[in-house]
């Protein structure tokens, strides 16, 4: 990894804020970028290569925020946990592709609802046909994790 990761809905970062935070410690460069709408974080990492952006991640202007933060352009990680509706990721996957290279890994976390399949995977489907990523359903248990990638 680039050691930049961008984190889209961390909730109150005790799940993957801190898994991130854990696997990005000793690299060489880090950089670790949560967006969500509203700070609902009860644990926040102190690292100084983390920084909280708070906007709409369905909107562009969220975006520019982070490029505001980032001197790197391109993530070695996009990792998407937001609100799991098709709409939803409708929206925010053409907003955080300005950030993907050939080498980004995006997961997406729930991808399966109490082991149903998740409709917002329609979306992904959908979006990986039209800009030549790769997407699978790469976890099944509890609530799933999908993977694109080039």
């Amino acid at each position: 990894s680039n050691g930049f990761v961008l984190e889209i809905g961390p909730g109150v970062g005790t799940g993957s804020t801190l898994a991130i935070q854990e696997g990005l410690q000793g690299h060489k460069n880090p950089l670790h970028i949560t967006v969500d709408i509203r700070d609902y974080m009860m644990i926040k990492p102190t690292a100084p290569w983390w920084h909280l952006v708070i906007g709409d991640s369905r909107r562009p202007h969220t975006a520019v925020d982070v490029v505001k933060i980032s001197p790197r352009v391109k993530a070695g990680l996009i990792f998407i946990d937001t609100d799991h509706h098709y709409d939803q990721m409708k929206a925010e996957l053409p907003v955080w592709e300005l950030f993907a290279s050939s080498e980004t890994v995006w997961l997406f976390h729930d991808v399966m609802m109490w082991g149903a399949y998740n409709h917002m995977n329609d979306a992904i489907k959908e979006f990986a046909a039209e800009n030549k990523w790769h997407f699978e359903i790469w976890r099944t248990e509890t609530h799933g994790l999908g993977r694109m990638h080039k």
